[in-house]
Order: C-alpha cells, then sequence, then structure tokens
C-alpha cells in the first residue's frame, strides 16, 4: 500500500482540483471526528483521503466503466449513476493505490449511501464527507455539533437530511440508506 502522501500525489493528478481539494478536507475532517471520539486514525486517513478517488471517472461513464469491470450495479445505481463512483473507489483503492483492508473499502463503498452494520470508521468517513468545511447546507452546523458528540446521533441527523433532500428532488432512495436509518432507529428505541 501506498503512503499517504503518496496516495495524496497520485490522487492530485487522477482528480478534478476542487474534487481534490473536498478529498483533502474529508480527510481533514475525519482526522478530527476520530481525535474527538478517541478513535485510531491509521485507516480512517487512508479511507477518507480514497473516499472519491472513483471521482476520476466521470459520472455519464461511471455505469458503462462499472460494466466493463464487472461491477455489479443496482437498479438505483444505474438510474443514479453519481453513486457508483462508491464501487468505483473500492475498485481503484485496491488497483491502483494498493488497499486491501477490508474496512478502510467499506468506508470507501458506503460513503454515499451508508448502510446497516457499518463500522466506526465507515460512518466517520460518512460523516466527514457530509461536514467537511466546503459543505453548506440547512442543518450543516448541527450536525457538525451532533458528530462531535454521538457519531450514531449524527448518522440518524445525516440520513434524515438525505432522505428530505432526495424527496425534495424525485431521487431515488438507495434501500442502503433505508437500512441503516431504520437499523440506528431500532437501536435508538432499545436505549430509549
Amino acid at each position: 500500500m501506498l503512503t499517504i502522501e503518496e496516495m495524496k500525489q497520485l490522487l492530485e493528478k487522477s482528480l478534478a482540483p476542487k474534487r481534490f481539494k473536498h478529498s483533502v478536507h474529508v480527510y481533514e475532517t475525519a482526522l478530527e471526528l476520530a481525535a474527538v471520539h478517541k478513535l485510531p486514525v491509521e485507516k480512517i486517513a487512508v479511507s477518507a483521503l480514497l473516499h472519491d478517488c472513483g471521482r476520476e471517472v466521470p459520472t455519464k461513464e461511471s455505469a458503462a466503466k462499472a460494466d466493463e469491470l464487472g461491477i455489479a450495479i443496482d437498479e438505483v445505481e444505474r438510474s443514479q449513476p453519481i453513486l457508483l463512483h462508491a464501487k468505483l473507489g473500492v475498485y481503484y483503492a485496491q488497483q491502483k493505490y494498493g488497499v486491501t483492508d477490508k474496512e478502510v473499502l467499506e468506508g470507501i463503498a458506503y460513503h454515499t449511501t451508508g448502510a446497516a452494520g457499518m463500522s466506526t470508521l465507515a460512518k466517520v468517513v460518512f460523516l466527514a464527507d457530509m461536514l467537511e468545511p466546503g459543505r453548506d447546507f440547512p442543518g450543516v452546523d448541527e450536525l457538525r455539533k451532533a458528530a462531535r458528540k454521538s457519531l450514531d446521533k449524527a448518522m440518524l441527523m445525516a440520513y434524515s437530511n438525505t432522505v428530505r433532500y432526495l424527496l425534495d428532488g424525485g431521487l431515488l432512495i438507495h434501500p442502503h440508506c433505508i437500512d441503516g436509518y431504520n437499523e440506528l432507529i431500532r437501536l435508538q428505541k432499545k436505549q430509549d
């Protein structure tokens, strides 16, 4: 596996400048969340930095590229190919950056949709992607505060925001998003 600095250099060559800047911001935000929650940073750093490495493939070409690489695509991803950069990211993280750790790859795989059974690492990457300093949407400041207190409560807020955004835009909601939300609601009800 490449070092973080080698990954940054390769990523900068592979992504548009704005996307690379976003990736670095997600990396920095993930490290901040890891520090707040006293989590080990090595795997989080790699997953957060590479979370968008699949964006080197333009969205219009992502379904064809996934088909070419033999990556399974579900109906929602085929209809909204922007989601495919996560699966392409897993492929590139393995093939281009030498990542083999399943937890790191999971963080990349679920950073757009979320999912049930996500590891703490995957939650940090998901939230860092949503909360990095370049993000500006109604409720982002409250979500940033929540993420510093409880990853699960922040995930619930993030899922709620995502579902509202998708509903308002008339977009499909990936089943992984619903599964992740439902899992956390069930957990919350058990704790109440």
